[in-house]
């Protein structure tokens, strides 16, 4: 079955020890490893728990922080030009 949000891939359920099964079909297209780690995410209220594999969280990880390095460029440049600019101003001022 498929939606917009990806595949349901059947039903696990949840052994003694916390360890849950992912059927092997999701293994073998998502290309699943053993010894894979993952990041969970899960929200109380609505019961759900999502599995994220490490490496896509590193690969957003290092875009964010890419990003935000860039963005903090362009602020400080905005900054030291309002900076520039009110000094000017203050420099009129005391004529």
């Amino acid at each position: 079955m498929m939606n917009n949000h990806g595949k349901i891939f059947g039903t696990t359920s949840m052994g003694e020890r916390g360890q849950v099964v992912i059927p092997s079909e999701a293994r073998e297209e998502l290309g699943i490893k053993a010894g894979e780690k993952f990041v969970v995410f899960g929200d109380a209220k609505r019961g759900t728990v999502i599995l994220v594999k490490s490496e896509i969280m590193n690969k957003f990880a290092n875009f964010f922080f890419y990003k935000s390095k860039r963005f903090e460029k362009i602020a400080k440049e905005i900054f030291d030009k309002t900076k520039d600019s009110d000094e000017e101003d203050e420099d009129e001022e005391d004529r």
